[in-house]
């Protein structure tokens, strides 16, 4: 982390966010794009721009995306059958969008926030609380606490609440957490039929994607804020138990940043100094990865650049309304 003295975390978490921002915002051209023909290069834009304090652009990027992606049943592709060049959302079809469903709503556009959450409630499983990241797929951790974040943002708290027993019922059910954590679950519970690291993580393992939890205590958090039903903040608290069992390999990937953002979020609710420094530990990850120019992963391909851009200035913002000053 570069600051001194005199720069709080919150402060360089700011900066990071605002020259991620520039470095997205430099690249817009005339019609709302990025020159790149790709739905994993926008998705998160709308929200990370208007989080970021750059809302003209951030709807001039939404307006390119509804215009290029939308499908008449507001699906969001790249292409007939091909979510994205990133073969991941392939599996994750609905994944980008639940995010523009929320930079929608940041941005005042509820008409297609709710046409896009409407699509998204066809991947709830079988009134289990749950969804699947794609059709005829089992439920998972990320997804459900991704659409319940829709919900819990959209006012539909009922499927916010369902979302949450979800995923406390798949922390109570894991067979054997000390030395990996399964992601998804049917009827019987937690599936362990292979172990693909987007289907269980393997504890305390290097380049884990370790966002697949992250995501569900900042969530869980922020439901128990919203209901004041202390289960659900205890299953919060149980998924950063998962994370801080994970030690130094969680805090030096970048996949770790839903984890930065939900340990901040659960700090300020606990005020427990554990949760604190897996907040900061890992935050201070992210922004020394920051490229000198405001982007993170220089190195990839643009559809990898851009999502990891708009991600952690997106996450960073949040991380920074967190954090002491």
């Amino acid at each position: 982390m570069t600051t001194d003295h005199r720069t709080s975390r919150a402060e360089a978490c700011e900066a990071a966010a605002r020259r991620g921002a520039q470095w997205l915002t430099a690249r817009i051209g005339a019609d709302g794009s990025y020159g790149e023909d790709d739905l994993a290069c926008y998705y998160k834009s709308p929200a990370a721009l208007a989080a970021a304090g750059f809302p003209r652009q951030a709807r001039r990027v939404l307006d390119f995306t509804e215009g290029r992606f939308a499908t008449p049943d507001a699906d969001f592709v790249t292409g007939s059958g091909l979510k994205s060049a990133n073969p991941v959302f392939q599996e994750f079809w609905c994944y980008p969008n639940g995010w523009l469903a929320l930079g929608a709503h940041q941005l005042g556009r509820y008409g297609t926030a709710r046409r896009a959450y409407a699509h998204l409630l066809g991947y709830a499983v079988d009134g289990s609380g749950g969804f699947a990241p794609r059709r005829a797929a089992p439920a998972d951790a990320i997804t459900t606490a991704h659409i319940g974040q829709v919900a819990l943002t959209l006012g539909d708290l009922p499927t916010a609440r369902g979302a949450g027993a979800w995923l406390a019922s798949l922390l109570r059910a894991q067979p054997a957490p000390r030395s990996r954590f399964l992601l998804r679950a049917d009827a019987g519970g937690p599936l362990a039929d292979d172990d693909s690291p987007l289907h269980v993580l393997t504890t305390g393992a290097p380049g884990q994607p370790y966002f697949m939890i992250g995501y569900p205590i900042a969530f869980l958090t922020r439901l128990a804020e919203t209901t004041g039903d202390d289960d659900v903040l205890a299953a919060a608290v149980g998924y950063a138990d998962y994370a801080l069992s994970c030690g130094e390999n969680l805090r030096t990937t970048l996949f770790s940043h839903k984890v930065a953002w939900g340990a901040a979020v659960l700090a300020r609710r606990t005020g427990d100094p554990r949760h604190a420094d897996l907040a900061a530990g890992t935050t201070d990850h992210l922004l020394a990865a920051q490229a000198p120019d405001g982007c993170w992963s220089p190195d990839g391909p643009a559809h990898t650049t851009y999502d990891d851009t708009a991600e952690l200035t997106h996450w960073l913002v949040r991380i920074a309304t967190e954090l002491p000053d």
